[in-house]
């Protein structure tokens, strides 16, 4: 074997061993009512939130390099941040029922690009 093909090869092993793009998506649960997400360019963490109904305290900070929005959303808007510029901070309470919901940001192409995620209430 050649040495390009051996390297080739070499490079491949490892990055076959990593989880694919939409398997590794982080989550959590709901405590005390709270929990904190964390905007980072294009995504946030956790992307899967767990929680039983009631009120909820988004506790939300952007450590990207880029502004955003938080939008929660269940058919119409549940809760939304307008603007959250790089180092910004901001808390959001929302009352939700049983069902899923879908926050994402809405400036231009970011939910695209994967700024979005999935909040189950059950």
């Amino acid at each position: 074997m050649t040495r390009r093909p051996l390297l080739l090869l070499l490079l491949a092993v490892p990055a076959a061993a990593l989880p694919a793009c939409g398997g590794s998506e982080s989550q959590t649960r709901v405590r005390d009512g709270r929990v904190a997400v964390e905007i980072k360019d294009f995504r946030y963490r956790p992307q899967l939130i767990r929680s039983a109904p009631g009120r909820i305290r988004f506790d939300l900070v952007n450590h990207g390099r880029l502004a955003h929005t938080f939008r929660l959303e269940r058919g119409n808007v549940v809760a939304k941040v307008s603007s959250l510029l790089p180092g910004d901070r901001a808390t959001k309470v929302a009352r939700v029922r049983k069902g899923d919901y879908r926050f994402f940001c809405a400036l231009s192409n970011h939910q695209e690009l994967g700024m979005y995620g999935t909040l189950v209430v059950r």
